[in-house]
């Protein structure tokens, strides 16, 4: 049966984009901006401290970010206009 496996990303800047293809064997590469030079970078969660540490030390990146997406809250309640007439 599958198994859901939680998934962490990661900024990683690079100087250059030649080293993109390096990256494929830490995680899995969901988006590449050339004009901005880094790589959103998904890995599971229980190896993301170690990747993030392997990764600041490779000589071709500048720096490794994690994402917070996690932390925000994705539940939204719409604000109607019946509130205001209520209070009134």
């Amino acid at each position: 049966m599958y198994k859901k496996v939680e998934r962490q990303a990661l900024y990683v800047w690079i100087y250059s984009l030649k080293w993109r293809k390096k990256l494929q064997r830490y995680g899995t590469i969901y988006y590449t901006s050339p004009k901005m030079k880094y790589v959103m970078l998904y890995v599971n969660s229980s190896k993301a401290a170690e990747v993030k540490k392997e990764l600041t030390a490779k000589k071709y990146v500048k720096r490794v970010a994690l994402a917070h997406r996690k932390e925000l809250d994705e539940h939204y309640v719409l604000k109607t206009n019946d509130n205001k007439e209520d209070s009134e």
